[in-house]
């Protein structure tokens, strides 16, 4: 089954944290800044905001590797990407 490529777009206002999605290389550099992510998030009390973008498919979720990759799922979709090319296909915009 071919999988679809997809545009993420996360949107936080954190420099240091923006920066770090170009230091992903494999799952657990992933899992490190996807943690951080979430982290800065409830650390802003908008958990709340983050699983209503979640529940509409707006942003990952159930993420794991498969041959290498990143492989998660938006909305009820699967999607693979290379690590190396997140931080090039995920929109990461600071407000």
């Amino acid at each position: 089954m071919m999988l679809k490529s997809v545009r993420i777009r996360l949107e936080f206002n954190a420099e240091v944290l923006r920066n770090e999605i170009f230091d992903v290389h494999d799952f657990a550099s992933f899992q490190n800044f996807w943690q951080r992510f979430e982290n800065f998030l409830a650390d802003r009390m908008v958990v709340g905001h983050l699983n209503v973008l979640e529940g509409h498919g707006l942003i990952p979720s159930d993420f794991k590797d498969v041959d290498g990759q990143l492989a998660y799922q938006v909305g009820e979709d699967d999607y693979q990407i290379a690590y190396d090319q997140i931080a090039r296909e995920w929109t990461v915009t600071i407000r």
